[in-house]
């Protein structure tokens, strides 16, 4: 029976030599787990560190976008003004063109009756010429006739003043 009980001791000790080298190759394990489990709660603060700065970033966008978009409405706030601004001015030219024309029209009118009186006025310049032509000519026979009247009495005069 000794045999026995040694026999179980000894596998008792070797059992135990087992554990107790099982039980350090659990504790080494343990170890080794804790380690990369420290490097993962390092990586882990790595990466919240990096999405606390990707945050910050689309904060940032975030804001810019909202910049642009105040920018962008007010550029198309502007582009409507522009767009009422020229249809305006676009109008004003279609009623400047219009008067224009009218004024066109009108000139060309102008120029018809200033060339209709033109004639008319060389014509009646014309016929007043020769009307004066022969008033003129009526006059001339007159006024030969009394310079001859007026010779003769001056020599008339002559005459009586060698008398006297």
């Amino acid at each position: 029976m000794e045999a026995i009980l040694r026999e179980i001791l000894a596998k008792v000790t070797n059992i135990e030599s087992g554990f107790l080298s099982f039980q350090e190759e659990v504790r080494d394990r343990f170890a080794q787990i804790d380690k990369r489990f420290e490097q993962i709660d390092e990586r882990f603060a790595q990466i919240d560190e990096r999405f606390a700065q990707i945050d910050e970033r689309f904060a940032q966008i975030d804001e810019r976008f909202a910049n642009m978009e105040t920018r962008l409405v007010a550029l198309e706030n502007e582009m409507k003004e522009t767009n009422k601004r020229i249809s305006h001015l676009e109008k004003e030219m279609r009623d400047v063109k219009t008067r224009l024309e009218q004024v066109e029209t009108q000139l060309g009118e102008v120029k018809e009756t200033v060339q209709r009186l033109e004639v008319q006025l060389a014509d009646d310049v014309h016929a007043l010429l020769q009307s004066i032509y022969r008033k003129i000519d009526e006059k001339g026979f007159e006024i030969y006739a009394l310079n001859k009247r007026l010779l003769r009495v001056e020599a008339t005069i002559e005459q009586l003043q060698s008398q006297v």
